[in-house]
């Protein structure tokens, strides 16, 4: 048995994370290593190790891309999934009917924008906004707006089997969406997602995730064992029987997928302009702009990079937040050890709590290596990577909301690593500038949301986010 790819509309085409250039033909689903950057890096000390057809099969640097996307889609608000603004509102379905021809009209909530003035005293930098997913509807994290794109394409494809590998939240979302669509629509139109988990995942959150529209699979990675797609696939067939061969299959795990990151992309540069506006606005067009977000498997960490491609001179410097010690970076961002200090008692930083952002394996490893090739804290091109311990975890989760309970952020352990980063950005901004340049400095912290916890995540969150209230 094989997966089956299928072709995107017209209006996607092939589009290189690595080369940031077109392919110049249509996007299909079963893109995945672009053979210019595979024979390019070949050699390289990421690549070198690993056999070519596994490279090809367990990796993906091609994403689709829209041909064009017009100015006004990222600068006037949304009735849903992207931000509002107080002028005109147009409804997501028909400002992107010519990428998404399903016009999915399931509404899925929005993401806001707002300045939390108390988080600045506490970093010590000119301003800190935050653009909050929680009040996202189906999983209250950033993932529904990845599974709203995802379902806009099964539909419009006629894909019947959805399969992903999942933390927790990126099934959670897929699975709620998909369930409210089989509500609406007649048995043979209906849906099945496959969520494949490790076996470290808690038993209590793979209960959550399994029903009438999901099924679960545990999976021992071991110390390490990457599945290849063709590997996920035969499992995946083994669940779903004959019929997968019969109908479409597509694999969306992070990565695969590639439409989540276009759609981070639009509400990046849509979240960048509505800030910029409000900056200009009260006299301030010469801040720099700092955007912290948390990294799992890169997904919206390179939605925000395209947004930022896109948005030109006026872009913000990406501060990539992750946690100390087991990280999806670990692997390309090997430090020198430091000397012993003997001399006396040292702290020692210890791991966080953050299960969703830990791992050894995504799919876009390769481009997430690249990204540290190029290095420069004062360069916008670049990405800079802060490593978030327990400690810091700790302190800013008794600040995540103010002092008077006025604005609050909804924020699972995970999410908070990148509020974490908020004191060693400003640290990072006084060594490479000056200290009067933190008062011209605003950042702009992604909360990814709350979504499905484990009970060591819960326990963390009731401990020390709802007790310091």
């Amino acid at each position: 048995m094989a997966e089956q790819g299928f072709e995107f509309n017209e209006n996607w085409q092939a589009w290189c994370l690595l080369c940031k250039k077109s392919l110049e033909r249509p996007y299909r689903t079963d893109d995945v290593f672009c053979k210019v950057c595979m024979n390019r890096y070949r050699n390289e000390k990421f690549f070198k190790p690993i056999d070519e057809h596994e490279l090809a099969s367990s990796f993906v640097t091609i994403i689709p891309e829209a041909k064009n996307i017009p100015e006004e889609l990222v600068q006037c608000g949304c009735t849903d999934l992207l931000l509002r603004s107080r002028g005109h509102l147009e409804e997501p379905a028909n400002r992107l009917k010519k990428l998404f021809l399903a016009k999915l009209h399931i509404s899925c909530g929005q993401p806001a924008l707002f300045e939390m003035e108390h988080l600045a005293r506490f970093s010590g930098l000119g301003g800190t906004w935050v653009l909050d997913m929680s009040p996202y509807t189906w999983s209250g994290t950033h993932k529904d707006l990845r599974s709203w794109a995802i379902l806009s394409q099964a539909i419009e494809h006629d894909v019947q089997h959805l399969a992903l590998w999942t933390a927790g939240n990126a099934g959670l979302s897929l699975v709620k969406l998909v369930k409210r669509w089989n509500a609406t629509v007649p048995p043979k139109k209906r849906k099945t997602v496959y969520c494949l988990v490790d076996s470290s995942t808690p038993s209590d959150m793979r209960m959550e995730l399994r029903g009438p529209h999901c099924r679960v699979t545990t999976v021992s990675t071991g110390s390490g064992a990457i599945l290849s797609r063709e590997q996920l696939y035969n499992i995946v067939a083994s669940m779903a029987g004959d019929k997968i061969e019969k109908e479409r299959y597509w694999q969306v795990t992070d990565g695969w997928d590639g439409v989540g990151i276009f759609m981070y992309s639009l509400l990046a540069q849509q979240c960048l302009y509505f800030l910029r506006d409000k900056l200009d606005k009260a006299g301030r067009a010469s801040a720099k702009v700092y955007v912290i977000l948390p990294i799992g498997t890169g997904n919206i960490l390179f939605g925000f990079v395209r947004g930022m491609e896109r948005f030109g001179a006026r872009r913000a410097k990406i501060i990539a937040a992750v946690p100390y010690g087991d990280h999806m970076m670990q692997p390309f961002l090997l430090k020198e050890k430091k000397k012993e200090d003997n001399g006396g008692p040292r702290m020692r930083p210890d791991k966080p709590e953050a299960p969703k952002l830990t791992g050894f394996y995504s799919p876009l490893s390769p481009c997430l290596w690249h990204l540290t090739e190029e290095k420069g804290f004062n360069n916008l091109n670049t990405v800079e990577f802060v490593e978030v311990d327990r400690s810091a975890q700790l302190e800013v989760a008794a600040r995540v909301s103010g002092p008077d309970d006025t604005k609050t952020i909804d924020a699972e352990p995970s999410a908070l690593i990148a509020f974490g980063a908020l004191k060693e950005l400003a640290r990072l901004i006084k060594i490479h500038g000056k200290e009067e340049d933190l008062k011209n400095s605003v950042a702009l912290v992604v909360n990814s949301g709350r979504g499905i916890m484990g009970a060591e995540e819960k326990e963390f969150y009731e401990t020390s986010i709802l007790a310091s209230r």
